[in-house]
């Protein structure tokens, strides 16, 4: 229903609504007013934006309010609420409490109510006023600087400002890049105290005429008229050295900043977008590695966004038990009988519509977020549990599974793989992890260690993509493995090239001389096949030519043929 005719249903709000207008526009505060004959609700516009409300006429406020409120808070609000509505014409009711905003964030508010009475000693109407606790100071109580409040008010006045005089500018988000092993590492006193200097030092770089804003957690912000990418490029640089000469208790903890950069008019004169635009464009500097800068675009944001939703989509996934993960599996054959010997088990995503995303685009944002890992556990057991049920069919079968560094790197991962096998009863040597990610490993030493504590299990060790960046024959001394699988850059050109089939040949002789043995990947023709399984001599073979990635369902009709 339209404000409108909302407001015709009010003779109280009708009355009252010339005055409501004057006033939301000169208070900071958000106020409203509800008339308890009919429900009908005048609310503020800033309140509306800021807390996601349907609009600035609504019906039953507080059935839309109170599923905003954090749930522990909730009884005492409605407590109060009652007590103002049961207690006589001084009923009034005064809280601190939690409520979430647009963003999905919760923020502490004040807020404070009347209950008018009619003469007859009814109800009448119900005033109220709410205000954001970060508006009570416009300073942050650890740096001094100015908040985050301040920042959105600089930040509304400065725009409306340029936006009439058509000027340019920008907003700059700087976010530390390792703050937190502060916290881990030392009481919050302490730390309160670096972000303070930090927080001086930073400022001490920027030009007199710019303010520094501190935001939440260990972010700042910088409002800049009429700048350039180069000169942000020189204070960030500034930014960067300043932050390299500050040393924490012992000098064990040094810092460095990123930022992300929106200009205006370029993206628009909303002031909430810019800030949103400069907070995307930070992260995807973070997401590069540190000390990185990085100018908002709307082509990278669409990227980022893209990646943001499918983190948020298997985070949630995690959480119940990584559903929407999927396992293909492709098929692994004995190069001299063809006969089926395992297979590989490969991860897929499936959107809610249906549609099945590659590896290619998931992967990468697994392992930067390393929600690898608690996915990895789900594929292990997986993996483990399908190849266990495969064996009453096919005695024997073995089944590999990728691992990456980061897995490797969690303390619990031996356990997850040692557990599996003993919940399915599964025989260690059945088992195969992949090592991925080979060509960056800097510390051979500790991936030896933890593989070495597979294979004395009787788990077997394999490299994965030999031959691809800077796999090469040099990982064969450093890497402790049983099995080197060759990628299909190798066999390629195979056919057509004589110095191909001489590197694969004396590779594969190479490799079965030091005991390892060969699986040729990527093989999708018959003659590929032959010359490897007849002039070469290879052990196992995987590749289009005998299968494609598979579902389940369908890989087992294999076992009825």
């Amino acid at each position: 229903m339209a404000d409108n005719e909302l407001l015709a249903k009010s003779a109280v709000l009708q009355r009252l609504k010339r005055f409501f207008d004057v006033f939301q526009e000169n208070m900071e505060n958000y106020p409203y007013v509800v008339d308890l004959h009919t429900g009908v609700t005048m609310v503020a516009r800033r309140m509306v934006e800021y807390f996601a409300l349907p609009g600035e006429i609504v019906t039953d406020f507080h059935d839309l309010w109170k599923p905003l409120i954090y749930s522990d808070d909730l009884p005492k609000y409605e407590s109060l609420l009652e007590e103002a509505f049961d207690s006589g014409s001084s009923a009034s009711y005064d809280l601190e409490y939690r409520v979430k905003n647009s963003d999905g964030q919760y923020g502490w508010v004040w807020g404070r109510g009347s209950t008018s009475y009619d003469e007859s000693g009814q109800p009448d109407f119900f005033v109220g006023v709410i205000m954001r606790m970060d508006w009570v100071l416009h300073a942050d109580p650890v740096t001094g600087l100015l908040n985050r409040y301040a920042f959105e008010m600089d930040l509304k006045n400065v725009v409306e400002r340029a936006e009439e005089e058509n000027a340019a500018g920008a907003v700059i988000t700087v976010g530390l890049d390792n703050f937190h092993i502060l916290y881990d590492t030392y009481d919050h006193a302490y730390s309160d105290s670096v972000m303070k200097e930090i927080g001086v030092s930073i400022a001490n770089v920027l030009p007199s005429h710019l303010n520094l804003y501190k935001l939440d957690g260990d972010s700042f912000a910088i409002i800049w008229p009429d700048v350039t990418p180069d000169e942000i490029a020189i204070i960030f640089a500034g930014i960067q050295i300043c932050l390299r000469e500050l040393k924490t208790m012992n000098d064990k903890v040094y810092f460095s900043a990123s930022a992300g950069v929106v200009f205006y008019p370029e993206s628009g004169y909303d002031t909430r977008a810019l800030y949103r635009y400069s907070q995307a464009a930070l992260q995807m500097a973070q997401q590069r590695g540190k000390e990185q800068l990085s100018f908002f675009s709307h082509e990278e944001y669409q990227e980022w966004l893209k990646f943001t939703n499918l983190q948020r989509s298997f985070e949630d996934s995690i959480e119940r038990g990584c559903e929407g993960f999927l396992l293909y599996y492709q098929p692994q054959v004995d190069a001299r009988t063809q006969k089926l010997i395992g297979c590989e088990a490969l991860l897929r995503w499936q959107e809610p519509t249906g549609e099945i995303i590659s590896p290619v685009v998931f992967i990468p944002i697994l392992e930067r977020t390393r929600l690898i890992v608690p996915v990895g556990s789900w594929v292990v057991n997986e993996a483990i549990r399908t190849c266990k049920e495969w064996q009453k069919y096919l005695p024997g079968f073995e089944m590999s599974v990728n691992v990456s560094l980061c897995q490797l790197e969690t303390f619990d991962f031996h356990s997850v793989v040692e557990e599996a096998l003993t919940r399915y009863d599964l025989p260690p040597e059945c088992l195969v992890l992949e090592l991925t990610e080979s060509q960056s490993v800097s510390n051979w030493d500790f991936v030896n260690d933890q593989f070495d504590r597979f294979r004395k299990m009787g788990v077997k060790v394999a490299m994965d993509d030999f031959g691809v960046g800077n796999s090469s024959l040099g990982l064969l001394k450093n890497f402790n493995c049983d099995i080197v699988k060759v990628d299909k850059v190798f066999v390629d050109d195979i056919l057509v090239s004589e110095f191909d089939r001489k590197l694969v040949k004396s590779t594969v002789q190479l490799c079965q001389g030091i005991g390892m043995t060969v699986c040729i990947e990527g093989v999708e023709e018959k003659e590929a096949y032959e010359y490897l399984a007849n002039e070469c001599d290879v052990d196992v073979i995987q590749g289009f030519y005998f299968g494609r990635p598979e579902p389940k369902t369908i890989f087992e009709q294999r076992f009825q043929k």
